[in-house]
């Protein structure tokens, strides 16, 4: 959180730059002149932030009045049109709204906090074109922020006005995330005893100190239900693929900018749930596995991306949930659970085989009846050469499991927590989402990743904790403010905290976990939905991803 002699500093230097620029404008007649239109900027914080995106709103608007030689239309007009109706979020209110002002440009943003990082995003729009264009940049901490800002004013001027910025202006490229320090421990009731004493600065908990930022994506309108990776056009670089509730929408990646290539719509009238990524019939191109239901049965799909909105379906219309899912010495392979006549979920969980575009059952997955196709992963957390089934139940506590059903350990603490369920009303049922306790709703919990997360040669856990009081004792109102990633070892009798990240503001939606390009650790992508509510549901949401970077290097500590 900012303090307040910074936040105080922070806003004299702002106003000084600001006042400065004014008296440079350049004295171009109203006539002459083309109009913009700055819209207040939104804050997605915990903490006010008013201050700042006040702020960013004039700096932007001298900074472009200046260079450009714009007419910056007074804020309190601005202003004043928004009373009563609020600002817009779709592209023809926005342009509605320029036409009433007589702005040949609108601008509206957001600021967003992370810890200690900001990023701001931003979005042109030129009236009489109807066409937006987004900007985007990151600051690492406060200091870095009026740069930043003055770094997005010329990339506006560049690309909107295409006057370019002089060499002096060019901003140094953001500093790399630096190498993690090596936190391994080989005794986890250590690492409790001292997260204490971790420095403030770190996005982690854990005995040893991290002093790197994560990054984080532009903010996009996107109600996002899951996330997967994977080379989908061959070029050697994964796509970001996200799943609203209705679509699979396709991203190209480059550093921490996403940039929509695709998109191919779900089963109408079917809310996607899961989406997973395999090559199983091993042709070289990874196949999208996409389970979705309405209240009642399932749908389900599964295609090739070919380019852009194109696809090419090995089926469609599959009364199955479906999982591509990692089984221990077979390797990949569909998995599938259907819908009893009378309840969202039968028992049985099973192999599925494609036969003519269509699914066919194969065996049987030795789980116990009560875990779902969704709730368990199996791997062998000892390294005794028999599988255990981790799993989270339905009320939010991990369980590892023998095949045969004997619970060998069980949370007292809630991990997982979701929004994502199948059967009971439609989503959009207010009687549902005011908690009619008497539907029976089965909850998606995001994936449980099982991985050696510190060399030691053992699979660990790695799993989200959603922060919510409410939400664990309302069977049906489900509203996540905040979560954390934690990383879990198998003591012989548990499994304990090695480490996890800080506090992050938003829900919690996926996460992947995906080897960098140093062959020793990984890259942690997390998806997340900021200022999340029961009723947003209702409404489109603002999405983000955030990276880590994560070190598996082993160091034996002293003593060990």
């Amino acid at each position: 959180m900012f303090k307040q002699i910074k936040r105080s500093s922070l806003s004299v230097l702002l106003a000084a730059l600001i006042f400065a620029m004014h008296i440079v404008l350049p004295t171009i007649s109203a006539a002459q002149a083309r109009r913009i239109a700055f819209l207040p900027f939104k804050a997605n914080a915990t903490q006010d932030m008013s201050y700042l995106t006040s702020g960013i709103r004039d700096m932007l608007a001298s900074r472009l009045a200046s260079e450009i030689g714009l007419t910056v239309i007074d804020k309190t007009v601005v202003d004043n049109a928004l009373v009563g109706t609020g600002t817009p979020t779709q592209t023809e209110a926005f342009l509605k709204l320029g036409k009433t002002l007589q702005a040949d440009y609108l601008v509206v943003g957001s600021l967003t906090a992370m810890g200690s990082s900001l990023s701001l995003d931003a979005k042109v729009f030129d009236i009489a074109k109807a066409t937006p264009q987004s900007f985007y940049t990151t600051a690492k901490n406060e200091s870095e922020i009026i740069q930043r800002i003055d770094s997005l004013a010329w990339d506006i001027s560049e690309k909107v006005f295409a006057h370019k910025r002089p060499a002096l202006a060019q901003l140094a490229p953001q500093a790399a995330i630096p190498a993690q320090p090596q936190y391994a421990t080989a005794h986890p009731e250590r690492a409790f005893a001292s997260r204490t004493n971790t420095g403030g600065g770190s996005p982690f908990i854990y005995p040893k100190g991290i002093t790197s930022e994560f990054q984080k994506t532009q903010n996009m309108k996107l109600s996002l239900q899951y996330m997967e990776m994977a080379d989908l056009d061959g070029d050697g670089q994964a796509e970001v693929i996200f799943a609203d509730s209705n679509s699979i929408q396709i991203f190209k990646r480059e550093n921490n900018r996403l940039s929509k290539v695709g998109q191919i719509s779900g089963p109408k009238g079917y809310r996607i749930h899961a989406v997973t990524v395999a090559d199983l019939n091993r042709n070289g191109k990874p196949e999208i596995y996409v389970s979705a239901a309405d209240n009642k049965n399932p749908r389900s799909l599964a295609f090739e991306w070919l380019d852009s909105n194109k696809a090419n379906y090995l089926f469609t219309d599959a009364s199955w949930y479906i999982r591509a899912m990692q089984l221990p010495g077979e390797g990949m392979v569909l998995a599938g659970q259907r819908a009893d006549f009378d309840k969202a979920i039968a028992p049985g969980i099973f192999r599925l085989n494609i036969e003519k575009n269509a699914l066919k059952a194969g065996s049987p997955i030795a789980v116990p009846n009560s875990v779902n196709l969704f709730e368990f992963v199996i791997a062998d957390l000892d390294n005794d050469g028999s599988q255990e089934i981790i799993a989270i139940d339905q009320d939010d506590h991990i369980r590892v499991m023998r095949s045969g059903g004997t619970v060998l350990w069980k949370s007292d603490e809630f991990y997982g927590g979701t929004t994502r369920f199948i059967g009971g009303e439609s989503a959009i049922n207010i009687s549902g989402l005011l908690n009619n306790d008497n539907e029976e709703r089965i909850y998606v919990p995001s994936r449980i990743i099982v991985a050696d997360l510190n060399n030691d040669g053992i699979v660990d856990v790695l799993i989200n904790k959603n922060l919510s009081t409410s939400s664990r004792i309302f069977k049906n109102m489900k509203n996540y403010p905040s979560g954390e990633i934690h990383a879990l070892t198998w003591n012989g009798i548990a499994l304990t905290e090695m480490w996890r990240t800080r506090k992050i503001d938003g829900y919690i939606v996926d996460y992947l976990l995906r080897p960098n390009e140093t062959k020793t650790g990984a890259e942690l992508l997390v998806g997340i939905i900021l200022n999340s509510s029961a009723f947003d549901v209702l409404t489109e949401q603002t999405s983000t991803t955030l990276s880590y970077q994560l070190d598996f290097t082993k160091k034996q500590t002293p003593g060990n």
